[in-house]
């Protein structure tokens, strides 16, 4: 599933639009999830009545939404950026310039325009036929970019390997006796339209779950995945195995609550179950929750941080120990 971020100013006129007509573009299809926020926005504003009323006539309803801030979390979590103008790509570029490859003006896509041409200019305060003119540049716009996604997208059967490489939000695995739960979160993924690549195991055989644990950390700590999911009997074998990889915190997790806590507070990527201790239902339940919540950052990451291996400074002067015998062990 790839995600669309489209970005104006405000967030109450142009991008709610892109936002409200590319989800009724893809309606019944699961390849997408979109987003809109503004580089410029007040939290919790309404769309402006004109859009709410240009979308209406096309039978789409924008009322709802609510405009947001655009934030380094948005910009991560999406595959596509779109801005209205060349000052929304410059903006984000300049603000998240890792972002720049994935970032594009909406109407670039439509060759039978003129560079100059490719701009939405903002309609608020302009009548309503001029937010019917911005909705009809911005539909376009959307067509043209769902037609360079399709022609570029990949083949829908590719090779295992092939698969591995693209990036997915959960990698998971289990060892025998984490197997049947490994299988009932899948189904729950696939419910949801959440990409994962299963590293297994995929047999009835014994298995030695440090095996899974490392493959499915190294997704994660190279990128493949955003998260990893490990399953064992207690999930204790799975977290300590899955914790000697660098870069990786997995969390052995036994309720909503810690699996909340545990991305909030320690921004842990790979979640860890024991099929014994926890039964499919609030499997289910930590799964999703663990899934929506997100690092808070702020204090928490300087403790984070702290987690992450550090060479012994060679200066270091030990309490309560003579400071010749410390200068000789530094």
């Amino acid at each position: 599933m790839k995600t669309i971020l489209f970005i104006c100013t405000g967030n109450i006129c142009r991008s709610p639009m892109a936002e409200g007509l590319f989800r009724h573009a893809t309606r019944g299809s699961n390849e997408y999830r979109v987003y809109s926020a503004g580089v410029g926005a007040c939290e919790g504003q309404p769309p402006s009545l004109n859009a709410v009323r240009a979308l209406r006539e096309l039978g789409i309803d924008i009322s709802h939404q609510r405009s947001r801030m655009l934030t380094a979390e948005l910009v991560d979590e999406a595959d596509f950026i779109l801005g209205m103008t060349h000052s929304h790509v410059d903006t984000v570029n300049l603000l998240f310039p890792h972002a720049s490859e994935k970032t594009f003006l909406l109407r670039e896509f439509d060759e039978t325009l003129d560079e100059f041409e490719k701009d939405i200019s903002d309609p608020i305060g302009g009548s309503f036929e001029t937010y019917a003119y911005t909705r009809d540049q911005i539909e376009q716009g959307i067509l043209s970019m769902l037609n360079f996604l399709q022609q570029t997208s990949a083949p829908e059967h590719t090779d295992v390997q092939q698969q591995r490489t693209e990036k997915v939000t959960f990698a998971i695995g289990a060892d025998l006796a984490g197997f049947e739960l490994k299988e009932y979160v899948k189904d729950l993924l696939q419910a949801k339209s959440i990409s994962f690549h299963d590293l297994g195991t995929n047999s009835a055989e014994s298995t030695d779950y440090p095996d899974y644990a490392r493959l499915v950390s190294e997704a994660v700590a190279d990128g493949t995945a955003e998260l990893g999911l490990l399953i064992c009997s207690t999930g204790v074998g799975m977290s300590m195995a899955a914790n000697k990889i660098s870069g990786i915190r997995a969390a052995l997790v036994f309720d909503e609550n810690m699996a909340s806590l545990c991305r909030r507070h320690n921004n842990a990527n790979v979640l860890c179950l024991g099929a014994s201790v926890v039964p499919p239902d609030r499997a289910r339940s930590i799964v999703l929750t663990f899934l929506q919540s997100k690092f808070e950052g702020g204090r928490h990451e300087r403790r984070v941080n702290k987690m992450e291996p550090h060479s012994t400074p060679t200066n270091l002067k030990l309490k309560h120990i003579d400071p010749e015998i410390a200068d000789a062990i530094f």
